[in-house]
């Protein structure tokens, strides 16, 4: 299994070390960027494919998902988003065991599954709120865990007595890196270490085109909380909010967006387009290493 085997270790290799690319496989069939592979019958072998295509491009870590968040999206049920994912993820580690995988969920139980299926990291867009047994698996499996913020979060702070959640009228950045910086310390207060914790700023969750331009160019901010930091801009609504581009053309404005986010601090990139952004990502820390 591509376990994590030093948490601590792999924590102060994403602060220190080369940006990493995690691609994006939905095993979804209504993703916004069109790349859902529920859509086709043979979706684990498709997802097997984009899989070792990704891989080749050189991913450091694949994010399957099997959820979409999108604006309107339908919300899935435990059982078919567990027959969703689960057999992609098993598929995918049973002939890549080397590569990291994390499963996109807020529900516990498919991340159980998921990580006895060869998960390593869970990646959950409620910060862990939204299924209280999040934590526990966290703890069980010992596996890092990418803590979002979403500023509507309804249905996250109705789980939470601690509602980290904080509206204050700030500014979106100083929002941001308050709020992420109080999630971090509820997810340590139920048992996890600074070693587990990524922050991710949530961009285009619930926030306006004009917040996340600015939560990208203050991302310094939240990196300097301490903790790696996952950014993901793909192909989101900000991209042609900025430059009049419809969902397919936004590749370029989401590697100047990402390229913005590592230079600011992050950590990770979280992408459709991986061999693009591979060879982007080597530039900027190229000039990263140079200054």
């Amino acid at each position: 299994m591509a376990k994590i085997e030093n948490l601590e270790s792999f924590s102060l290799s994403l602060l220190s070390g080369p940006t990493r690319v995690m691609g994006i496989i939905n095993i979804t069939p209504d993703s916004f960027s069109g790349d859902g592979l529920m859509q086709h019958a043979d979706v684990i072998e498709r997802a097997v494919a984009q899989a070792e295509t990704f891989i080749g491009q050189g991913a450091d870590i694949l994010d399957i998902g099997g959820e979409s968040t999108r604006p309107g999206a339908v919300a899935v049920a435990l059982e078919e988003e567990l027959s969703r994912v689960v057999p992609a993820v098993a598929a995918i580690h049973q002939k890549f065991p080397d590569i990291l995988i994390s499963i996109d969920t807020t529900k516990a139980e498919v991340a159980r599954a998921a990580i006895a299926a060869g998960a390593a990291i869970i990646n959950d867009v409620s910060g862990l709120l939204m299924d209280p047994a999040m934590v526990s698996v966290a703890l069980e499996a010992n596996v890092p865990v990418i803590i979002m913020h979403s500023q509507a979060a309804e249905s996250v702070c109705q789980f939470d007595a601690l509602d980290p959640l904080n509206r204050s009228g700030r500014s979106i950045d100083v929002e941001v890196a308050s709020d992420l910086d109080r999630m971090a310390i509820h997810a340590i207060s139920h048992g996890l270490t600074r070693h587990h914790i990524i922050l991710d700023p949530g961009i285009g969750f619930a926030k306006t085109p004009e917040q996340n331009l600015l939560l990208i160019s203050q991302l310094d901010r939240i990196r300097s909380l301490g903790y790696p930091v996952l950014l993901g801009v793909s192909r989101k609504s900000f991209i042609g909010y900025a430059t009049g581009d419809p969902v397919e053309k936004r590749m370029a404005g989401s590697i100047a967006a990402a390229t913005i986010g590592v230079m600011k601090g992050a950590q990770i990139v979280r992408v459709h387009d991986v061999a693009e952004t591979v060879h982007a990502m080597k530039v900027v820390d190229a000039i990263r290493m140079a200054s």
